[in-house]
């Protein structure tokens, strides 16, 4: 295995990021078409599954710096792109492949593998080769299946097969080479025993996964074993069901038995050990996969749906007409959607974060507030939030379901529009009789459409909102950004606090309305600490939502647990009420509608009845588990 460069490890350690092994789950759920599949990046020079957990590496054998591998794979598939010069663009290939692979073991594959159940096998090596003949079986399978039931998958299955073929060529010649008869005669009875079954089973491989390949002729040892056993291979890589294919197998394993050697169960971890058979694994792949102990904790049962073949990855027919002519077209797509993805990925660990400070003085708000600076905070997304936020989506998959349904029918209702410029309708317009062209008749017409509006959520980040206030809050933050997001409405979610003791406002701009999709992490930053300042809050909050969206309906939704209050220059009620009070007057008469959320203890109405009489939109929750409901339902009546 060649030594990838500096610059390439420089590259590697760039796509290994959180947001690339994100983009693969994804996929992989999506394709296995199970939502609970994980996806993991590994460097241990190997993929594999258990039916639910997937483990890939985007540096297997270092192909992806192995330009001359990748050179000859292009060649064969009539590539002639500079977009194979492209580290990350192998990186992404390589990796989809591995993702591909997997995912459609999990879709066709027994979990555990049948070979674990098999009476017949009562020794260890038994068990082995068993296992290693429906591997190669399998995989062949797997590949073909995938290619005769999905579009647009064969292209990295075929790179993936040949980049390996092409990888392992060097080797596969030495191995011809070290097979001769003075090197046999060096070795031991054992030793030359377990050559001969791994020529035979290396082989079979190389007539499976290659046969647009020329090969020699079997060496005479093995050659009526292959004779007995080419057909079987064909057949059952494409027998329907995971358990005709591994009868097959075990018909092949009763023929060649005289080939296996005689090993004891204690030793068959020197077996694996050996360099041969370390060397044939690098070519088929990993063995995890079909592997008869556990690579989890948990055991995973899943059976393999059947599928019959009428597309193999590789023909016979492949050598001649080489490898299929691929749409230019399709891979520059790839190409654009390979560096959209890769600007996304670098972006993320790149980007620190922005502030902005704001004197008092840069609205037109009271002198109460003179010497005050307001901070708005764009923070550096922090991937490390993102199981968290995962869980409480997880946790609430079904009101968020249920809430997008909702918003989506409603949506799709049919809004009435006045066309006026109309050659007949229900009425005529009296000013268009001038129109030369006779447009003058109108008629009612309905059209669907996404409202014109953008949401600011304002959440109160004083210290009064810890435990099960702060807790709901977010929440109802994660609920509605989800709803809202998958509507495309326009939205932003914004924590504020006054610091005690210093003349600061901190607006920390959780989701922004014109941010990254991965800022949706920050939510899981709401924290309760400090004071509120909310009349100046607003009028930053108007400023900001008339700065980022042109929106015709601009709403500010506040959630307050209580009155503000400021520490440092005792900016305490009555003082704050009326300031605050004054604050969203201006703004709502200006154009931007404000509703506050007053968050109270069970069965009380303390805060409503104060904060009514700062804002005279409100809504009560004193059932804190309702406040994503009451949230959701005040945004559909807006809308």
């Amino acid at each position: 295995m060649k030594k990838a460069p500096k610059e390439a490890k420089v590259i590697l350690n760039q796509f290994q990021c959180d947001y690339n092994r994100s983009l693969e789950e994804s996929f992989a759920q999506t394709f296995s078409e199970n939502d609970k599949v994980r996806l993991f990046f590994i460097n241990e020079n190997e993929a594999f599954t258990d039916g639910m957990n997937i483990v890939v590496d985007p540096a297997i054998d270092n192909l992806y710096c192995d330009k001359e591998t990748v050179r000859k794979t292009a060649d064969f598939m009539n590539f002639h792109l500079k977009f194979f010069d492209d580290t990350w663009n192998i990186l992404r290939i390589i990796t989809r492949r591995q993702t591909i692979h997997e995912c459609l073991h999990i879709l066709y594959s027994n979990f555990p593998p049948q070979v674990n159940f098999d009476k017949r096998l009562t020794r260890k090596i038994d068990i082995k080769i068993t296992g290693i003949i429906s591997n190669i079986i399998e995989d062949e399978y797997i590949e073909s299946a995938g290619c005769s039931v999905y579009d647009n998958i064969e292209f990295y299955l075929r790179f993936g097969r040949l980049a390996k073929f092409f990888l392992n060529e060097n080797h596969d010649s030495e191995t011809k080479s070290e097979s001769s008869g003075d090197f046999i005669k060096r070795r031991s009875k054992l030793d030359k025993k377990i050559d001969t079954l791994l020529d035979y089973l290396n082989y079979m491989l190389l007539f499976l996964f290659y046969p647009m390949m020329e090969h020699k002729k079997p060496p005479l040892r093995i050659a009526k074993y292959v004779k007995k056993t080419e057909q079987l291979f064909l057949d059952g890589s494409a027998a329907p069901s995971p358990e005709e294919r591994y009868e097959h197998s075990y018909k092949i394993y009763e023929i060649i038995k005289p080939l296996i050697p005689d090993i004891d169960d204690k030793d068959i971890k020197k077996f694996e050990s050996r360099p041969e058979f370390k060397q044939f694994c690098k070519f088929i792949g990993n063995t995890k996969t079909h592997n008869p102990e556990p690579n989890t904790i948990n055991e995973i049962n899943r059976k393999g749906r059947t599928q019959e073949i009428t597309v193999r990855l590789f023909t016979d027919k492949d050598r001649k007409e080489r490898a299929a002519e691929y749409n230019e077209g399709h891979i520059t797509m790839l190409f654009l959607e390979f560096l959209k993805e890769r600007i996304t990925a670098l972006s993320i660990p790149l980007y620190s974060g922005n502030e902005y400070t704001y004197d008092s003085e840069d609205f037109d708000c009271s002198d109460l507030h003179s010497g005050i600076k307001i901070t708005e905070i764009h923070p550096k997304i922090n991937m490390n939030h993102k199981k968290a936020y995962k869980n409480i989506y997880e946790k609430y998959r079904l009101s968020i379901n249920s809430y997008n349904n909702k918003f989506s029918q409603m949506l799709k209702e049919r809004i009435p529009e006045r066309n006026e410029k109309c050659l007949f309708g229900s009425g005529i317009v009296s000013k268009r009789l001038a129109d030369p062209q006779k447009r003058y008749w109108y008629r009612n017409e309905h059209k669907t459409d996404i409202p014109d509006i953008a949401i600011l959520l304002l959440i109160d980040g004083s210290s009064s909102m810890e435990g099960e206030k702060r807790d709901n809050a977010l929440k109802a933050a994660v609920i509605l950004h989800e709803v809202l997001a998958k509507q495309e409405i326009q939205h932003s979610i914004v924590e504020h606090r006054a610091v005690y003791d210093k003349p600061k406002v901190e607006a920390n701009v959780l989701v922004g309305f014109n941010g990254r999709k991965e800022e949706k992490y920050n939510l899981m930053q709401i924290k309760a600490e400090n004071n509120t300042r909310e009349g100046l809050a607003l009028f930053w909050a108007e400023r900001y939502i008339n700065t980022e969206v042109s929106a015709e309906k601009k709403i500010i939704i506040t959630i307050s647990d209580g009155l503000p209050v400021h520490q440092y220059d005792e900016y305490f009620p009555p003082l704050s009420m009326a300031d605050t009070k004054y604050a969203a007057e201006k703004i709502t008469k200006r154009g931007t509608k404000i509703i506050a959320v007053s968050l109270d203890e069970a069965g009380e109405y303390d805060c409503y009845e104060m904060l009514k009489i700062i804002y005279p939109n409100i809504i009560s929750c004193n059932d804190l588990s309702r406040l994503t409901g009451q949230l959701a339902n005040l945004i559909a009546k807006l809308l």
